[in-house]
Formats: C-alpha cells, sequence, structure tokens
C-alpha cells in the first residue's frame, strides 16, 4: 500500500468536487459510503483496457487544515495480480529487468496516478 499527504489551498468542497470529475474521467468506480470526506475509488479491471496498466483501488481522506485541505491518499495494486507479480519477481531474481519491472507495476504507477490527480486539483 503506498500512502502520502498533502496540502492543497482550496476549500475542501471544491476540492471534494474535482477528485470525484477527474476520477470520473479516468473511467473509475468511486463511492464514498455515506461520508464526504471519504473517497473510495477503483480505477479499471482486468478485462478493461482503459486501466494503464494494472488495476488499482484505493481510499482519499479529505481534512480541513489551516488555510487549506490536506489529502491523505492510500492507493494498491488490487486483486490477485500483485501476488502474482512478487512472485515472478522473486522467481526472477537472478535476472535484473524483472525484479524492476514488478517494483515500477506496483509501486511507481500507482504513485504517479495519484499525485497526477493531485496536480490538477
Amino acid at each position: 500500500m503506498i500512502s502520502g499527504s498533502r496540502t492543497i489551498k482550496k476549500p475542501i468542497e471544491e476540492i471534494n468536487d474535482r477528485l470525484r470529475m477527474m476520477l470520473a474521467a479516468a473511467n473509475s468506480t468511486v463511492s464514498n459510503g455515506g461520508a464526504k470526506d471519504i473517497i473510495r475509488f477503483q480505477h479499471g479491471t482486468y478485462l478493461d483496457s482503459s486501466a494503464s496498466l494494472l488495476p488499482k483501488s484505493g481510499t482519499i481522506h479529505l481534512a480541513e487544515h489551516s488555510g487549506g485541505t490536506n489529502v491523505s491518499y492510500e492507493i494498491q495494486v488490487s486483486g490477485f495480480l500483485c501476488a502474482w507479480m512478487i512472485l515472478v519477481a522473486v522467481l526472477a531474481c537472478w535476472a535484473i529487468f524483472p525484479p524492476i519491472l514488478v517494483y515500477r507495476a506496483l509501486v511507481v504507477h500507482p504513485r504517479r496516478f495519484i499525485e497526477n490527480l493531485l496536480e490538477g486539483v
């Protein structure tokens, strides 16, 4: 699971609306579970070619902060494919490229996805 946070100098309602619109534009399934300050999402499926690499799921927490809004996030590659890729990386650890590619698929790409969303806000 990849987590992080960022403070944005905009009201919480505006950030909430923008994040929901951007996630919807990225073909994500968005749910909030009744809370206005928590956004849960899933991006892509195994059978959907619109996902950039692997299906991702995550949670975005919004909280009022002095002078803006604190946005904290958690994102991960979802499903059994995560464990399968780790197994491939361990079995092929003698080669350099498979572990590097697995690291990029499980860590770099999900982090880049969420940071691109937050830059757009």
